[in-house]
């Protein structure tokens, strides 16, 4: 507000006070004027700064070519990787000599691969099968009802496979006598038939003197 100032002395009248206060005022509205402008210019500045600093676009990258190469894998390891269990480590097909097959009446037919390691033998009213088994242990593949012996001084046990009892109608039916090995298990099963097998087969003494026999030429 403007007041007005008068010297009874002097009948002219001032207006000192007011024009102070309208130059207060002036002073402030420069100064926010001028915080406004500062503020203005850091915010343009932040700006050009966050704008400078954007990554720039990825370019195209270039084709990659895959080829097949024989070269051994690099390793780490301060010792080469070496295999613990032989994948052969015994044919009783190629590994038995033929002469002795004959000799204990195997040959009927010649030894015949049937799956893998297992190998046929025929013997006309029986046939046994010879399979060594590397992924499994002597002690995981008896059943409860498996009596355990010694043959030629290797442990073995003798067990049904498929069990003739009164009541079935089977036709076929099979014995094993399993070794305990190195590598693992070895299997000899032997099988028959009721109805074809002439003379008919008494399967566990019978698959046990075969086992006696091969014992021998068998690998542990």
């Amino acid at each position: 507000m403007f007041s007005f100032r008068c010297d009874g002395a002097d009948p002219t009248c001032t207006l000192r006070q007011g024009i102070a206060a309208t130059s207060g005022s002036v002073v402030f509205t420069r100064v926010r004027l001028v915080g406004a402008v500062a503020a203005l210019i850091a915010a343009v500045s932040g700006a050009t700064v966050g704008w400078q600093r954007i990554p720039a676009a990825p370019t195209a990258v270039k084709s990659v070519e895959l080829r097949s190469t024989a070269a051994p894998m690099e390793t780490t390891m301060k010792s080469p990787i070496v295999a613990t269990t032989d994948p052969r480590p015994f044919d009783a097909c190629e590994d038995i000599p033929f002469d002795v097959v004959q000799r204990l009446g195997l040959a009927f037919s010649p030894p015949e691969h049937e799956d893998g390691l297992r190998c046929h033998f025929d013997a006309g009213n029986y046939q046994v099968a010879v399979e060594p088994i590397i992924w499994r242990k002597y002690e995981e593949s008896l059943p409860p009802d498996a009596l355990e012996t010694t043959i030629q001084g290797h442990r073995a046990a003798g067990y049904w496979v498929l069990k003739p009892t009164y009541h079935n109608s089977y036709w076929y039916f099979s014995c094993m006598v399993a070794f305990k090995t190195s590598y693992g298990v070895l299997q000899q099963a032997l099988d028959y038939s009721t109805v074809y097998s002439n003379p008919e087969v008494d399967c566990p003494s019978t698959n046990l003197q075969r086992a006696d026999d091969l014992a021998f030429y068998y690998k542990f």
